[in-house]
């Protein structure tokens, strides 16, 4: 291999040759201290994989957990909350999980975990399955199903997660080392630099070019060891030159496509790769390429969908960066894809369930809390006034002990729709927990507010309930209050209202109780 025309004057003086050592030299600890910040920050990034990890484990130990114990509950108001704290931690899972697939994974760990959300898969599928039968009062079956179905599918995947974490210390531990390592070479590199500096000029020559022809070696060595790790990874990886003709897929990227490398090589990027907009249908190609001619790195669009040779279509995300020469000469780019299609879904179907109440399908407790502080912490549009009401059902509880929780729980639902048929379309309805409900009436005048409450109060009392050929009627005790614009405590709202339904159940039942604020009149 030829010497590099920059060590030249290294060899022909020993006085150029000494100030060009003195440069390298400090280009060197430089270089090693910047290597040294990189692995630490490898620590950190691992520590963080650790914790999502172990994070992520707790929360499905405490999900089975939590259904086990809903399972167990005769009181099916408890059982019912159970449930819905069953639901919410789905909200908090996703939030963990994105945070962990946010941080870069390496082979082993994709692997591992592509491992782990098969089993999560099942898992869930089994888990609704229960929930559902928990829901509708089948209690038996439902410990059945745990036992002999949820419980195996539960261990093997509690097992895929104590892999990954021990995976993660392993490489922690590893890590660690590296960077303690590298901080010893960078020591003793700069001191043993130092010396020759000062000893002897020829022998500062022979460690240069021996470093330089050292450092080529590992950029070949690096270059192959990039050429497997896209063999090996999961994403799949698509290169193009400069005039958008197709030049590498890695066997990810063959999957999707549904196209081999070699029927894809030197064929146009628009022929290889159809990325569309999953909502517009429009195409994402082009768009794409053009940014990447620019320059610009480009991630893609949250509704990215890609078509196959095979008119298979699939959810995707990825990135695609520009390929630059050493001028900075864009030739070319690389796009990084990953199939997402059963993560979204599933993504959709635990978000749902971390809003909503499963039996009636309206709001929970939680999204109404959201809704509300968000709607007291934000201008409300030309200060137009806002109301709440607390609605808690009249012997409800006769229900459910005469004609059972089948019959409570159908009746909810009609109630539900009932309710639903009395409110605006820009009004929120939930169910707060059990036979209470919440309505929160924004850009809502107080009179209206008021009509609002005394027809859902009087739909509730004239409807007709009939479970096995026998009757049955409620009423509903509904607390209004009308929030000042000077209020911006959620609790402070949802006290008020609390209080005047409860006074309205005191009044004797099926009546309206409008809060009075005289701190406000």
């Amino acid at each position: 291999m030829r010497t590099p025309s920059a060590l030249v004057p290294v060899v022909a003086g020993f006085g150029v040759i000494l100030l060009l050592l003195l440069a390298v030299t400090a280009i060197g600890v430089t270089h090693i201290r910047h290597l040294s910040n990189q692995l630490t920050a490898i620590v950190s990034e691992r520590n963080q994989k650790a914790e999502f990890a172990a994070t992520m484990h707790a929360l499905h130990q405490a999900r089975y957990q939590s259904l086990t114990l809903a399972s167990s509950l005769d009181d099916p108001f408890l059982r019912d909350e159970e449930m819905m704290r069953f639901a919410r931690m789905a909200g908090t899972f996703i939030q963990v999980r994105d945070r962990f697939l946010d941080l870069p994974l390496d082979a082993d760990e994709l692997e591992l975990w592509h491992e782990i959300r098969g089993e999560l898969l099942r898992v869930e599928e089994h888990a609704g399955q229960i929930f559902d039968l928990l829901r509708r009062d089948a209690v038996d079956a439902a410990r059945g199903k745990i036992r002999h179905e949820l419980l195996p599918r539960q261990k093997r995947m509690m097992q895929g997660w104590s892999r990954l974490l021990d995976m993660q210390r392993e490489k922690n531990q590893a890590a660690q080392r590296d960077a303690l390592a590298a901080r010893d070479r960078a020591q003793t590199l700069a001191m043993a630099l130092s010396a020759a500096a000062m000893l002897v000029g020829v022998g500062i020559a022979v460690f240069v070019v021996r470093l330089s022809r050292r450092l080529e070696k590992d950029l070949f060595e690096e270059k192959e060891r990039a050429q497997v790790t896209l063999q090996a990874i999961a994403d799949g990886v698509v290169r193009f030159d400069k005039g958008l003709d197709t030049g590498y897929l890695n066997p990810a990227a063959e999957q999707l496509l549904g196209l081999s490398a070699r029927e894809a090589m030197g064929r146009p990027l628009g022929d290889v790769l159809r990325l569309f907009d999953r909502q517009t249908r429009g195409d994402l190609t082009a768009a794409l390429t053009g940014d990447i001619r620019k320059g610009a790195p480009l991630n893609l669009p949250g509704n990215a969908s890609l078509l196959s040779a095979q008119g298979m279509e699939f959810e995707v995300e990825g990135r695609c960066s520009p390929i630059h020469d050493q001028e900075g000469r864009i030739t070319g780019g690389v796009l990084v894809i990953r199939d997402v299609t059963e993560e979204r879904e599933l993504n959709r179907k635990l978000s749902w369930q971390a809003d909503h109440d499963s039996l009636t399908g309206l709001h929970n407790r939680r999204a109404f809390e959201e809704r509300v502080a968000r709607a007291l912490g934000g201008k409300r549009a030309g200060d137009m006034p806002m109301s709440l009401l607390f609605i808690d059902l009249d012997y409800f509880k006769q229900v459910n002990d005469s004609a059972g929780h089948a019959a409570g729980d159908e009746l909810l639902r009609q109630l539900a729709g009932l309710m639903l048929s009395r409110i605006r379309d820009s009004d929120l309805l939930a169910r707060l927990g059990g036979d209470e409900f919440g309505v929160m009436l924004t850009a809502c005048p107080h009179d209206v507010a008021e009509r609002i409450a005394l027809a859902i109060r009087d739909g509730i009392a004239n409807w007709h309930f009939t479970w096995e050929d026998c009757g049955h009627r409620v009423g509903a005790s509904i607390g209004v209050v009308h929030v000042p614009p000077t209020w911006a405590s959620l609790d402070e709202c949802l006290a008020a209202a609390d209080a005047a339904c409860y006074k309205a159940k005191q009044n004797g039942r099926n009546t309206i109780v409008i809060h009075q604020d005289r701190a406000g009149d």
